[in-house]
């Protein structure tokens, strides 16, 4: 049995009469409708029924599924839940057209679109409207759209893919952007960080624009991960500098607001392990592979940040041992950006290889990689990997 509202009832009504073309307003009426479904859905609603439906006789009760699928069967639809979704369908797009004449805004749509397609496609049209709106200089529509995609951001893991090419669509233009009033707004009032900062990370741009983005998330973000993830950057380059004070410093930070997470992502788990190894005692350390604990299935993506620095700090006996637990595997990668964190690795295992290959084999191999197409977040860091090793075999 279903209840239909009093305006689903009425708006029923009326595209069944508009069908008919005439209206029921009695028995003979009934009795003429009854006969005219029947024949053109080949079932049958009997004429006392359609008497109560069309309120003839009094009724405020319920109606069987299967008389109401006959009725919405008879002006086009399969069922009656397609009927009520489509009646819902257009009380959101009048609300939208509403909200569009009175806000000049076209947030709405873009945030249905997500709701009912989170997908590659949906989120890359927003992305096409991002930049559009950057172009423009149209600051609320940017905020208006990355709010928008804020389902996607609860549910990362499952979006991961079509994020991470989100962020190597719109981050460029968006790291532009160096008003700090506008980047505290999307840091504060949009899934910004998650969905951009944590996807699209040049981590040899910590002193132009993405590093300010990244000071400015420090500044008014109080979410641990974000914590974490920005002073791990940070701990990062201030090693690669040689400023072992700020290092620890930011190491600390680090490791502390990743105790505060019960779930790390792959990628900042091991940047923070690899700062936690090295604390004390920088590139003195001993370290070996049996220092790091990967997840399981995550040795990819663990390892991406730890291969990356042991080249960038030059530790050539660091990635001898790590490069023992690298997958050799490129048939585990699933997309574009994974590709490269495999080949960021492959480089580093080329790094432990000098004095052991034969030069002209590892240059063979860097000459591939420097005419590979690298996303434009790993282009720096990858070259600079070139060229250290290079250097080691000259």
């Amino acid at each position: 049995m279903i209840q239909l509202t009093a305006y689903q009832l009425l708006q029923l009504r009326d595209v069944i009469e508009t069908k008919c073309k005439r209206p029921i307003r009695n028995q003979a009426d009934c009795s003429a409708l009854s006969k005219i479904i029947e024949k053109s859905t080949r079932k049958r609603v009997s004429s006392h029924t359609l008497r109560r439906f069309f309120g003839i006789v009094q009724w405020d009760g319920e109606f069987r599924i299967k008389t109401m699928d006959i009725l919405a069967l008879y002006v086009g639809y399969p069922s009656i839940n397609a009927f009520i979704e489509e009646l819902r369908s257009q009380a959101d797009l009048s609300i939208y057209l509403k909200a569009n004449e009175e806000n000049k805004t076209d947030h709405y749509l873009f945030e249905k679109l997500i709701l009912k397609s989170p997908n590659l496609e949906s989120i890359m049209v927003v992305g096409a409207c991002i930049r559009e709106a950057l172009f423009k200089n149209e600051i609320e529509r940017v905020i208006n759209l990355l709010r928008a995609l804020e389902p996607m951001a609860k549910n990362h893991q499952g979006h991961i893919n079509a994020l991470m090419l989100f962020a190597q669509y719109v981050a460029p233009v968006l790291y532009k952007i160096q008003d700090e009033s506008i980047v505290r707004r999307f840091i504060e009032d949009t899934p910004y960080v998650r969905i951009v900062l944590c996807q699209f990370v040049p981590i040899m741009e910590l002193n132009g624009g993405f590093g300010n983005h990244i000071k400015w998330m420090l500044q008014y973000s109080s979410n641990h991960e974000h914590l974490a993830f920005g002073y791990s950057l940070l701990g990062s380059s201030s090693w690669r500098n040689n400023d072992e004070e700020e290092a620890r410093k930011h190491t600390r930070l680090a490791i502390e607001n990743s105790t505060q997470l019960s779930n790390i992502h792959p990628i900042l788990r091991g940047r923070i392990d690899f700062l936690g190894k090295i604390a004390e005692e920088g590139t003195k350390t001993e370290l070996t592979a049996s220092d790091f604990s990967p997840p399981a299935n995550q040795h990819l993506l663990y390892f991406h940040p730890i291969a990356t620095e042991v080249v960038l700090h030059r530790q050539k006996k660091w990635s001898q041992s790590l490069c023992k637990s690298f997958n050799s595997n490129n048939q585990d990668v699933n997309n574009w950006i994974e590709r490269s964190f495999f080949a960021l690795q492959e480089i580093t295992c080329l790094f432990s290889k000098c004095g052991e290959w034969t030069e002209v084999n590892i240059r063979e191999q860097l000459q591939e990689k420097k005419t590979a197409d690298w996303p434009q977040d790993h282009r720096k860091v990858a070259h600079e990997m070139i060229r250290i090793v290079e250097e080691e075999l000259a």
